[in-house]
Parts: C-alpha cells; sequence; structure tokens
C-alpha cells in the first residue's frame, strides 16, 4: 500500500529580509546623525574664525574674542573687543550670534546671514551678505554710553549718561575691509554728564534731551552732518573726525553753533560765553573746532 505524499507548506523569509532591510537603513541613519552631531558640536569652531578674522587683523586695531559655541540662535562669540593692545577697547559685545538666513537658503543663496548681539546693555540686529563684497546693515536700541570704556576713560571722574539707537549700512570688499564705506543715522536720549572732569578741569553738569544727527565712513574719517540737540544746550554742527591709533590723536574739523535758552544753568552759560568770537559776532555765530580728540582747540 502506497502512502501519500505529505507536503510541507513552504516557508519565506521574505518579512525578515525586509525588515532587516528597514533596520540596517534606519541604524545606518542614525548612526550618520550621530556622526555629524558630534563632528559640528567638537569641530574647532574658535579656530575657523579666528582664521576668517585674519583677513582683518592686519593693523593696530585688532579684532579678538573669548569664546565661541554653537546655540539655538546660531554661532555665539562670546566676549568680543575691537581696539588696540594697550587702550580701552573701541567696541566691545558681550555676545554675538550669526546664523544663515533661512529665506535665502530656500532660494538657494548660501551667502546672506543674519546677526544679532547684545552690547553696552541694548542690542543690535541685522543682516550680511558675503558675495565678493562684505555688504549689510545693523540697527542698534538701547545701547548705555556710561558702558563705552573708550568714552568713560576720557573722563578724570564723574558720570556720563545717555541710551543710542540708529542704523548703519555698509560694502567693502572682503580682502581689504579698509577700503569699505557706509553711512547712518544716530539718536541719543537723556544724554548727561555730572560731576565730571577732564583733563583736570572741573567740566559743569550739563543734560540734554536729545541727540540726533547723520554719519559716513570711509578712507580712514567719519564725517557727521546735520547734527542737532535740544536741552541745556541747542547745538547744530557738521564736519569730519579722522581716526588715528591712539583714538585721542584724531585728528577734528568741525563747525558748529551753540545757543542757551532760559533754563540753561549759569554755569553752562558762562562756559558758552568763553568760547573765542570775533569781536562783534553775535551769539549764535558758527565756531570751528580742530586740533585732536584729546586737545581740541576752539576758535
Amino acid at each position: 500500500m502506497r502512502l501519500p505524499a505529505l507536503r510541507l507548506p513552504g516557508l519565506s523569509f521574505d518579512w525578515a529580509r525586509g525588515m532587516l532591510s528597514r533596520t540596517t537603513v534606519m541604524y545606518v541613519a542614525f548612526t550618520a546623525v550621530l556622526f555629524v552631531v558630534f563632528l559640528v558640536l567638537t569641530f574647532p569652531h574658535d579656530l575657523l574664525v579666528r582664521r576668517a578674522l585674519s583677513a582683518v587683523n592686519r593693523g593696530p586695531v585688532t579684532v579678538d574674542f573669548e569664546t565661541v559655541s554653537l546655540s539655538l540662535r546660531g554661532y555665539d562669540v562670546a566676549g568680543i573687543r575691537v581696539g588696540t593692545a594697550d587702550a580701552p577697547p573701541y567696541l566691545e559685545c558681550s555676545h554675538l550670534w550669526i546664523r544663515p538666513s533661512l529665506a535665502a537658503l530656500v532660494r538657494g543663496n548660501l551667502n546672506d546671514f543674519v546677526v544679532s548681539a547684545d552690547l553696552y546693555g541694548g542690542e543690535a540686529s541685522g543682516d550680511v551678505s558675503l558675495g565678493s563684497s562684505l555688504v549689510g546693515g545693523v540697527q542698534w536700541r538701547g545701547l548705555d554710553l556710561s558702558r563705552s570704556r573708550v568714552l568713560t576713560a576720557m573722563l578724570d571722574d564723574g558720570r556720563l549718561s545717555g541710551k543710542v539707537s540708529g542704523q548703519f549700512t555698509f560694502e567693502t570688499r572682503r580682502d581689504n575691509v579698509a577700503v569699505g564705506q557706509g553711512s547712518g543715522e544716530f539718536a541719543i536720549e537723556g544724554v548727561g554728564l555730572a560731576g565730571a572732569k577732564i583733563n583736570g578741569l572741573l567740566v559743569p553738569d550739563v543734560r540734554v534731551r536729545q541727540v540726533k544727527g547723520k554719519f559716513s565712513v570711509g578712507g580712514g574719517h567719519v564725517s557727521v552732518q546735520d547734527v542737532q540737540t535740544a536741552g541745556d544746550l541747542n547745538l547744530q554742527g557738521a564736519g569730519q573726525i579722522t581716526f588715528k591709533d591712539p583714538i585721542g590723536d584724531s585728528a577734528l574739523n568741525l563747525r558748529a553753533t551753540i545757543t542757551t535758552g532760559l533754563e540753561t544753568p549759569d554755569a553752562i552759560k558762562t562756559l558758552v560765553g568763553l568760547i573765542p568770537r570775533a569781536p562783534g559776532a553775535k551769539p549764535d555765530a558758527p565756531f570751528t573746532v580742530t586740533g585732536t580728540l584729546a586737545s581740541p582747540r576752539v576758535r
């Protein structure tokens, strides 16, 4: 008697191969992500920034910083200092954040960046384009004059106050920042000097509600236009400041008029009356300021 042949159902391992394939892909992807994350976190960002600054630090005025790290706001460059080694810094910034512009990335543009900063108790923000030229603009708000060491260093004693806001646009060559140019405007609210001494001389207390004006930068000098004040002193002026190192040797070529009002303190009126003027000149006759920041001459 012949027994019927038994047929076992066939076993398919396609599901195992599919699972193995998906698992392998997920593992490789996870490993790649970890690799990129650790690479970014351990990358020597400070060396990269210092290499970028080597194109700028070619003279007595240099840009330095303390640390570079990554944050949700982008590259965080902390402790920025612009100045010379033996003088108070011309500019200090506690934090500067730099990140790519998302709108530019969508268009495939990798050269546009968004910047923001904390400095002098205020804040700044703007954008920079790193094409063949370095082009950008920045706005600032609430900068405290009393925190500027380059300004307070000019005082032997006393207190300086005032909050600065404004905007600045610029364009320069990436390989030679010194040939760049820019323009902007500024406003200072609540400017004041109290108990101040400059070069050993006591300066009367003065309070100015507002200072505003326009300026342009280029060729190593700053030109100011339409400068106006309102307060204990009413001033209108314009002119040029040519920067030199040290900052106190910067040359002045300014022209201004100053008038006082009924609320001007007598000490300020006396000081304004000492300004040299031509015989018979009116109180609002213009005068010039030459010399240097450290030793100005009025005539």
